[in-house]
């Protein structure tokens, strides 16, 4: 069914084993179930019907309970845990449309978008996290730093996990997790329509419906397509579906099925050259975007998930997770400009192609089970998950008139001429992973509850480049690099009660980030690793609004940084300690609230011993100290106006180094948005104002000094209809 590689004799080595091991942990656990059942089968059949998988309870903004990303049901004030979730009611009210914007809702994350749709993310200043779909790991943000995701139109909220998360979802999760939870099936139908326009030309629109089919089968389905022009010509097409089945046969058993698909393009966008001290040239307007017409990014992507859940009675429960997507990232822009002698003209001087293949099969097989000794009680999880990655990057050449073309700062002529390029080899990434880790939850009294955990990762990984010809049939296979490495990792934590609505936690906890990077001369280096030390509170008030502050020191050791041509510098560890304050909830009857403030001071650490480390001091780049972000929401409950609803938000970003060497910044800034909403029956009507004052700004960079500019006022009109 799945085809891992070309070469399949060069992918045994390192797959066979892991392979069926893989289809044994897909077959035994279905087979262990049935034996169960047979066993137990003159048990009582009192135990509930399970319908729901890792689900967030959600009442307002307020969570009761966070298991889509702890995978036990323990309600989050019981977890020495830091969170933030982003919920589809804020979703709506803001006209939020991709990741990126649903990030600004949430303490302690910067997101960064370049080349005009790659998304990546800092999280407490760093940028090592683990994204995940249904809590299964997207790899493609830990092999490249950054990939497209699509629009929002299937996605019921977006789950953040402050801090190292090695051991329940392995490696390179430092910063944390950013999980999407996708819609699920509803026992009762229900159904919604939403279109929408706005400045740019954006086009809206969205159509899902779920519920019964019978008593033991439930569906959810979502359609989504958004295409607008873009602020500065830099526009998107973005096209989803989605659909969930979940299947209980019996009341100990639960199917669950989801299948997924994108097909989405993006008009690249390489931003502005700066001068020294991060000054714009003369003449240049930043309204202006200078890649040639041929540049594009495309992203297709099908992804399958299959879970199984086995209850064997009140306090046993196995679930089997079976995951597989197929990820095909197709490249070409203009990445670097620089200016000519005399600053009036930029040359398009690094075009590059790409097309990155991404296939990982992976399978997560977990054992829950509860119980007492002694008046303690437990929550123990014991787990196995497999990965096995194959992905393929071809690169070629580009050729035609239009390269390294110049064009006019004031006025460009974007067409230069015909530009093309060819595939001449591509580089091969096959990794498998083994995890076996085990967390247990412990409630030694209502006032005081535990958690521990450990986890040991096996990664082995094979890199090479073959060469290969225009219809991409290798002509010349290239030298092997291997990287095996191992890891434990663990936390532990504890939180305290002194009133039922206050808890106050510690935790501590490890992370490992294996070093994918091969050096031209086949160097490799040693994987990153880190430590988060935590002290918290949480203060929830019924279920109307709950409030949080942290105080974090992060440390990261073994870093890299990527030069061009291929070059990697160590740059040692970092740092990064500060406190994060977040309030969310219904504040009054009708008033919801979504505030947080997050002070980070990330910096690079001096090497060990005499060797001077050139950044020691600086501050880790895309990590600001300060940010601030506020959304209020008020509809009106009663009266004449009941319906009606305004909403205002704020985000401020401090100023924010782009490199290393902190030679250039991006300013702070302030944007102010406003919506303004009317609900009668089942139709709503909403006006969304974004960037109010018309702040001009930088909101992203690549290469440290091409910055790009964040979009000018604009507006969007959504209309919807729900059943």
């Amino acid at each position: 069914m799945f085809s891992f590689t070309t070469r399949c004799p060069r992918y045994g080595r390192i797959g066979e084993a892991s392979l069926c091991a893989l289809l044994a942990v897909a077959l035994v656990s279905p087979l262990t179930s049935a034996l169960a059942q047979t066993a137990s089968s003159s048990a009582t059949d009192s135990v509930a019907r399970t319908h729901h998988l890792s689900e967030v309870t959600v009442s307002g903004a307020h969570r009761s309970a966070f298991s889509g990303i702890n995978k036990i049901d323990v309600p989050l004030r019981d977890m020495p845990l830091t969170t933030s979730a982003v919920s589809a009611r804020t979703i709506e009210q803001r006209g939020i449309d991709d990741l990126q914007e649903a990030m600004k809702n949430t303490t302690g994350v910067r997101a960064n978008n370049t080349y005009g749709g790659f998304q990546h993310f800092t999280i407490r200043g760093f940028s090592n996290f683990v994204l995940m779909v249904d809590g299964v790991r997207d790899e493609r943000h830990n092999i490249s730093t950054s990939a497209p995701n699509t629009n929002l139109a299937n996605v019921e909220s977006v789950e953040v996990l402050k801090g190292p998360a090695s051991v329940l979802f392995g490696h390179s999760a430092l910063g944390g997790i950013i999980n999407i939870a996708r819609k699920r099936p509803s026992a009762d139908f229900k159904a919604d329509f939403s279109a929408a326009y706005g400045t740019f030309n954006t086009r809206r629109i969205r159509a899902g419906a779920g519920g019964p089919i019978n008593d033991k089968l439930h569906y959810r389905v979502d359609f989504g397509m958004s295409d607008t022009d873009g602020y500065r010509h830099s526009g998107s097409n973005t096209n989803n579906g989605y659909l969930a089945l979940e299947y209980t046969p019996t009341e100990r058993d639960l199917f669950y099925l989801t299948i997924g698909a994108n097909k989405d393009i993006y008009d690249t966008d390489t931003g502005l050259p700066m001068l020294e001290g991060s000054k714009l040239a003369p003449g240049m307007d930043r309204d202006t975007r200078y890649n040639d017409p041929a540049d594009f990014l495309k992203h297709t992507r099908y992804d399958y998930q299959l879970k199984y859940v086995h209850r064997f009675n009140s306090g046993l429960t196995l679930s089997d997770q079976l995951s597989y997507y197929d990820d095909n990232i197709n490249y070409f822009s203009t990445e670097e400009l620089s200016f000519n002698a005399t600053l009036d003209s930029l040359n398009r001087s690094f075009p590059f192609y790409f097309n990155h293949l991404t296939k990982p099969l992976q399978n997560q097989l977990e054992l829950t089970y509860e119980f007492d000794t002694k008046g303690i009680s437990h929550k123990l999880l014991a787990g196995y998950s497999l990965s096995i990655l194959d992905r393929k990057t071809y690169n070629g050449d580009v050729f035609g008139p239009g390269k390294n073309a110049s064009v006019s700062v004031r006025n460009p002529v974007l067409n230069q001429g015909y530009i093309d390029f060819k595939d001449t080899y591509y580089r091969a990434t096959m990794e498998n992973v083994h995890g076996i880790y085990v967390q247990d939850w412990i409630k030694i009294s209502e006032k005081l509850k535990g958690l521990v955990g450990l986890r040991y990762d096996i990664f082995r990984g094979t890199y090479f480049t073959d060469q290969v010809d225009t219809d991409r049939h290798v002509t010349e296979e290239g030298p092997e690099s291997k990287i095996s490495k191992s890891a434990l990792t663990y936390r532990a934590g504890l939180v305290y009660q002194p009133l039922e609505a206050l808890s106050v936690y510690g935790s501590y906890s490890t992370y490992f980030k294996p070093a994918r990077r091969v050096a031209p001369n086949g160097e490799t280096f040693d994987p990153e690793t880190g430590y988060q030390g935590e002290v918290g509170s949480r203060l929830e008030m019924s279920a109307k609004w709950t409030a949080n502050l942290a105080f974090y020191y992060m440390r990261k050791n073994n870093q890299l940084e990527a030069l061009p041509g291929g070059i990697y510098k160590r740059i040692g560890s970092a740092e990064s300690k500060g406190f994060e304050a977040e309030v969310n909830g219904n504040l009054l009857p009708g008033l919801d609230v979504t505030a947080g403030y997050t002070f980070s001071k990330a910096e690079y650490l001096a090497f060990d011993g005499q060797e001077i480390n050139p950044v020691a001091g600086k501050r880790v780049a895309f990590a600001p100290e300060n940010m601030v972000n506020v959304w209020l929401n008020y509809e009106a409950q009663n009266g004449t106006l009941k319906g009606a609803s305004i909403g205002a938000g704020v985000n401020y970003m401090d100023e924010t180094f782009t490199n290393s060497a902190n030679t250039f910044v991006m300013p702070a800034y302030t944007v102010a948005d406003l919506a303004l909403g009317y609900r009668v029956g089942r139709v709503g009507v909403r006006l969304n104002v974004n960037n109010l004052f018309n702040e001009r700004y930088y909101a992203n960079a690549i290469y440290a000094n091409q910055f790009s500019p964040g979009a000018t006022r604009n507006f969007l009109v959504s209309l919807r209809y729900s059943l």
